[in-house]
């Protein structure tokens, strides 16, 4: 008789509650300690609300990772869309991640079919569509706050022509209505002072809002949160989610310190035990590397990955900091025949190493004197190759993501 390991699973007890709550999409309805930026938020934009049409607004969000940047863009952006709902007022939010949509193109398109969800993908320039936006939101009496996530990465690849195009709208118009207001989102955002127009460039660096990394207090209450929401009751020792505070306290980063936390339940529930021990986070923390984020790998192609893995494995075998581009090149192709893919040309494989180098996960050099000729030399600085490795690889081989 087979056995049914789907039943089996489901059958067995579990300290969790509800793991949607330690999910990196999940925006609880209370922020702690982000009220004031929330509220520096809401002092900024209230305009929106009370003199729909006036002005726009245009603001950039910055900090280091798992500073709650992304989730207070959120909160705040359905907060002020329920307060316009309120007041009649047509007021639209749109989150964008701008290492997925990689082009102004993508962006603009993402955002007219926000109002043409059958709007088709080609045929058109990336200047008519942000064109037919502002027509839509004119013929329709409609405004839009527009998130852009990651802008930095965006910038960095593509250059800032998006804000000049997004905060010159209505240069055209006398006394037009001001229909498109924004919000930046980066580690830090490069402004670009050959290519922003002084009063442009003026409003963004007058409108950064910057948060801070958490400490350990404010770690500890974020997981005391989760904690009540996620587990069953009394199952997370207090001593458990203090340890998880001080790990993750080095970096500030909750994202961090809440998958520490869902890890350490999913060892419970390996072990079969209705107590989250502190060793389970001490354990966690050593299976677990804070540059190794879901959330980054997802927007990533099988190509990405399988070449990661090939410069993980390269850079394990000589032990060096550094390896050539010809060498990983190699390495590639060997990885390309395990997994069943047609290895790329130098091209394509050159364009990824830029890409993965603008996404941070690895660094690149060119040689010194003391090498034969000039090449690319790639190396890891925040990731161990051996950990890179295994985590690309389990990637690859469960096709998680």
């Amino acid at each position: 008789m087979t056995h049914d390991y789907i039943e089996d699973e489901l059958s067995r007890r579990t300290v969790f509650k509800s793991e949607q709550f330690l999910s990196i999409d999940y925006v609880p309805e209370n922020l702690p300690h982000r009220q004031a930026e929330l509220r520096a938020l809401a002092q900024n934009f209230k305009t929106l609300i009370s003199s729909p049409g006036r002005t726009s607004q245009r603001f950039i969000i910055e900090g280091p990772v798992g500073t709650g940047k992304t989730a207070a863009a959120k909160r705040f952006a359905e907060q002020i869309v329920q307060a316009a709902v309120r007041r009649d007022i047509r007021l639209h939010n749109i989150h964008i991640n701008c290492r997925v949509n990689k082009t102004s193109y993508l962006v603009f398109l993402r955002a007219l079919r926000e109002f043409k969800p059958e709007f088709p993908r080609r045929g058109h320039s990336p200047e008519e569509l942000l064109q037919m936006l502002v027509e839509v939101l004119e013929e329709e009496d409609r405004y839009l706050l527009l998130i852009l996530d990651e802008l930095d990465y965006f910038i960095k690849q593509r250059g800032s022509d998006i804000l000049y195009d997004l905060t010159r709208l209505t240069d055209d118009q006398l006394n037009a209505k001001q229909r498109v207001s924004i919000i930046g989102i980066g580690r830090k955002i490069p402004l670009d002072e050959e290519l922003l127009d002084p009063s442009t460039l003026s409003t963004l660096q007058r409108n950064i809002l910057r948060f801070s990394k958490y400490d350990r207090t404010a770690l500890y209450d974020i997981l005391k949160h989760r904690v009540d929401m996620a587990f069953e009751k009394n199952v997370v020792m207090d001593e458990t989610i203090q340890v998880i505070s001080d790990i993750a306290s080095e970096r500030g980063d909750a994202r961090y310190a809440i998958e520490l936390l869902w890890r350490s339940g999913k060892q419970a529930d390996r072990d079969q035990t209705n107590h989250v021990v502190p060793d389970y986070a001490r354990q966690a923390k050593a299976d677990t590397h804070p540059e190794l984020r879901k959330e980054v790998f997802t927007t990533l192609s099988q190509m990405h990955r399988i070449l990661l893995l090939a410069l993980a494995r390269q850079l394990k075998e000589t032990r060096g900091a550094y390896v050539t581009m010809g060498e990983v090149e190699e390495m590639y192709k060997s990885s390309c025949e395990e997994y069943n893919e047609e290895p790329r040309a130098h091209t394509q494989i050159w364009e990824w190493v830029q890409d993965l180098t603008s996404h941070g996960i690895i660094d690149t050099k060119r040689s010194g004197s003391g090498q034969r000729g000039q090449t690319t030399l790639i190396g890891l600085s925040d990731v161990p190759a051996e950990m890179l490795e295994q985590f690309i690889a389990s990637l690859l081989d469960s096709q998680e993501l």
